[in-house]
């Protein structure tokens, strides 16, 4: 079945128009970032230029997330209040929500739930993130919206082999095999070499690093997105997952995180419905 797997992968590889291209406003936000002359006036005139980026930035700024007494009432103050390492995050999670289509009804359902779980997957990473103040928050929101960024490439080309994907044993399968390749490739075409790890890892129960990143916390966040759906019989308990220990998690298992997560359900659905197309 593997032979079968890598024939789909080299498919999705060939087929340029799957395989979405690094947003050119999020590597100029990225070049200047990496420039030590960089601030403020320069970021926010290259994030200016994107009228549909720029309202993104101001609505997250005065979001529940970054709320104070006084809602910024420009872009610069916007990108001041968040930071420009945060804006650059929030600026590519925005850029990158391009949706794939299809003309075929399962492959348009499975997209939109892929979709979905995605935007799930990174508004727990933030999260947990946050919960643990281990890695930024932002950071972890975008890892989990690009952990299953190579599913839409590989759902689309599904279409030229239906048995594979009526079947959702091997569906799923297929894609677990091929998502952490092209997640990989997609990321490293982006020069987002940080976040490399984090669809090669996609569910690598017993990664276990010397030291826990971003990839075992979407790990982590992954197991709790998965709550409720039918591939969550197969995850194994948290407790049994290093990353589990590692970020001191232990009262936060799924009953207690649901808890919280219902906490912070306003905070959660502002940041969800920030990051739905």
């Amino acid at each position: 079945m593997e032979e079968r797997f890598e024939v789909i992968y080299q498919q999705v590889l060939t087929n340029k128009a799957l395989l979405p291209a690094a947003p050119s406003v999020g590597m100029q936000i990225l070049k200047a970032l990496n420039n030590p002359n960089c601030n403020v006036k320069l970021f926010s005139k290259i994030i200016g230029n994107d009228v549909g980026l720029t309202a993104f930035i101001l609505k997250t700024a005065r979001s529940l997330r970054f709320l104070t007494r006084t809602p910024p009432k420009d872009l610069e103050s916007a990108i001041v209040r968040m930071g420009m390492k945060e804006t650059y995050y929030l600026s590519l999670a925005f850029l990158s929500r391009s949706v794939v289509s299809s003309t075929n009804l399962k492959i348009r359902e499975l997209l939109k739930e892929t979709q979905q779980f995605s935007t799930k997957l990174a508004v727990i990473s933030c999260f947990l993130a946050e919960k643990t103040r281990r890695l930024p928050a932002n950071q972890a929101m975008l890892g989990g919206l690009f952990q299953d960024i190579g599913v839409p490439a590989i759902l689309v080309t599904l279409e030229k082999h239906l048995d594979v994907l009526g079947d959702p044993q091997q569906r799923i399968a297929c894609i677990d095999y091929l998502a952490p390749k092209v997640g990989e490739h997609i990321l490293r075409q982006w020069g987002l070499d940080e976040l490399l790890d984090v669809p090669r890892n996609r569910k690598n129960w017993a990664l276990d690093e010397e030291q826990a990143g971003l990839p075992e916390l979407i790990l982590v966040a992954r197991i709790h997105a998965m709550i409720g759906t039918k591939e969550f019989k197969a995850c194994p308990p948290l407790f049994k997952m290093p990353a589990f220990h590692k970020f001191n998690l232990g009262e936060l298992g799924p009953d207690n995180t649901l808890e919280l997560l219902k906490e912070s359900k306003e905070e959660l659905d502002d940041i969800q419905r920030l990051l739905t197309p």
